[in-house]
């Protein structure tokens, strides 16, 4: 692998300092505002030297808003995405890259609509399930996993989106990180490119504290529909695009 030239792992610093920011504001969104950008930079940055600072960031997120962490519904969500994951693998192997994302966008597009105009939608066993399995299918075929789930914490407080995503976002990663391996896409080289990015998910991580308290005053619901929708906008935009 050719190592970044300077100006690319520049670019790629401040890419994933602005996208950490507002996963530590949000609860989510660093890979699906980061990758689509990073892979233009340099495609060997994604998909595992990507989600590496990601992690790490989860990590503190996580221990920041530790006491606010719903368990139950992050263990069955992160069942769902197992599953979600095994028919994302699957459906890329018979049907088109176009295809799967125009069905991934429209769902979450379809969830945002419903969620804003009143639809309910607790976090019951069967909600947060089918909701991992979008998440996993979601996030395999298109790069689009943490809406699905995101969602559904909609109607909670800034500090119980940011610790309960963090826990799905990091056991999500570590399954990830066992697929790339197996599919020898992420090995020692990989590694090393993720760390030199996560210096500048720590900082993006100390922005995000104040930012935070700004969301949670009211703000965290409009947040993650505005997001998740902006996450699905782009998915089109890029096939649009291809």
């Amino acid at each position: 692998m050719t190592p970044l030239s300077p100006a690319i792992l520049a670019a790629a610093l401040v890419v994933v300092l602005v996208t950490s920011t507002v996963q530590g504001t949000v609860g989510f969104g660093a890979n699906l505002l980061a990758m689509p950008i990073l892979v233009q930079l340099d495609p060997t940055l994604v998909p595992g030297p990507a989600i590496v600072p990601t992690v790490v960031l989860s990590l503190f997120i996580l221990l920041r808003n530790r006491r606010s962490v719903h368990l139950d519904p992050v263990t069955n969500a992160l069942v769902g995405r197992v599953a979600g994951t095994a028919v994302g693998v699957a459906a890329l192997a018979v049907l088109s890259d176009r295809g799967i994302g125009l069905i991934v966008a429209l769902v979450v597009l379809a969830a945002v609509a419903a969620i804003a105009a009143g639809v309910s939608a607790p976090r019951t066993r069967a909600n947060m399930i089918t909701a991992g399995v979008l998440s996993g299918f979601g996030g395999t075929t298109a790069g689009i996993g943490g809406p699905p789930v995101a969602l559904l914490f909609a109607d909670t407080s800034g500090p119980e989106v940011r610790g309960s995503m963090s826990a799905f976002f990091i056991v999500g990663s570590a399954m990830t990180f066992v697929g790339l391996r197996l599919a020898d896409r992420f090995g020692l080289t990989e590694i090393w490119l993720g760390l030199t990015l996560i210096p500048a998910a720590l900082v993006g991580f100390r922005l995000s504290g104040p930012l935070s308290g700004v969301v949670d005053r009211g703000y965290t619901r409009p947040a993650i529909l505005t997001l998740s929708s902006l996450a699905a906008l782009v998915l089109l935009a890029r096939l649009a695009l291809s």
